[in-house]
């Protein structure tokens, strides 16, 4: 509950809550959670927040990692309503709807990986997360309601599912910087949460790497969208970089590479690292010849 402090006491099998804020008093509602012995108590500090998926659940304001019940279906109303510390979030595939308001204001989020079964986003479900850039929907979203991604102003990617059966007025009113649409092929496929290495390949084959897109008056290329994708892995980027190294290099109209933008998003594949560093990673995954070549220029 947040906002009231609470003094816990045990004497055998009675405890005892008491509140120790006169002024506030009890909150509507308190929620209590049984271990049994068998039971494997969850790891939590007070910035790590297990998520259960209660009713009227509100995690604490300085919460900067969130740990979700493989029982929890549905994120509810005002869950991370105002969490200012909450950098990034990996929703699990297991849900399928984020309710209102859900993660409203969490000004510091820059990174969510949305579950790729998600169906509904509430209303006002991410309004003003400020520093989010990129949004990757599923197509099985069907339902996005009003505001959800209002005042995102840092938003630049957010593609619509096609068909949506519904979409709520002002979805992504004050995002300046949004687009709504990819205008080439493998700009498409990079931006799939189910994008894989042969899907890649098949684009390029057929295609080629395309033209840069433009987002909103702002240039980004095909692999920049797909290092921003948090449902890509190490071997879609080995594949693209395999039959298109020249694309490493190129700059979006920030002035950011590929590569930065895979660095920003600490995309979850990068966790297991077992080569010397991330660069060298990097570059082994280009063709021989881009690798023993000239040194090349970051942007």
């Amino acid at each position: 509950m947040r906002g009231y402090t609470f003094r816990f006491s045990v004497k055998g099998r009675i405890l005892t809550i008491t509140s120790t804020d006169e002024d506030r008093g009890w909150g509507a509602y308190f929620y209590l959670r049984a271990y049994l012995p068998t039971e494997v108590i969850p790891y939590f500090t007070s910035t790590v927040y297990n998520y259960w998926g209660l009713l009227r659940e509100i995690a604490p304001e300085d919460v900067t990692e969130v740990i979700f019940h493989p029982s929890v279906h549905t994120i509810q109303e005002y869950a991370f309503n105002g969490c200012k510390s909450l950098v990034r979030v990996t929703i699990p595939d297991t849900i399928t709807r984020i309710d209102h308001r859900a993660f409203f204001e969490c000004d510091s989020l820059r990174f969510i990986r949305l579950s790729t079964n998600l169906e509904c986003i509430g209303r006002m479900a991410f309004h003003g997360c400020a520093l989010l850039q990129a949004v990757f929907l599923p197509p099985t979203v069907t339902h996005i309601a009003d505001m959800a991604f209002g005042y995102c102003t840092s938003l630049r990617l957010c593609i619509l599912p096609d068909p949506i059966d519904y979409i709520g007025g002002g979805v992504v009113y004050g995002c300046d910087r949004l687009s709504t649409t990819v205008n080439n092929n493998l700009s498409k496929v990079c931006y799939s949460t189910s994008v894989t290495p042969q899907m890649i390949q098949e684009c390029i084959h057929t295609y080629g790497i395309g033209c840069t897109t433009e987002v909103n008056n702002q240039q980004m290329m095909a692999l920049h969208i797909l290092c921003a994708n948090p449902h890509v892995t190490g071997d879609c980027i080995r594949a693209y970089l395999q039959l298109a190294p020249e694309a490493a290099e190129q700059q979006d109209s920030g002035g950011m590479t590929p590569f930065e933008y895979l660095c920003r998003n600490d995309i979850a594949f990068l966790e297991d690292r077992s080569f010397s560093s991330f660069m060298a990673w990097w570059y082994g995954c280009m063709p021989p010849l881009i690798k023993t070549g000239k040194k090349r220029k970051r942007g």
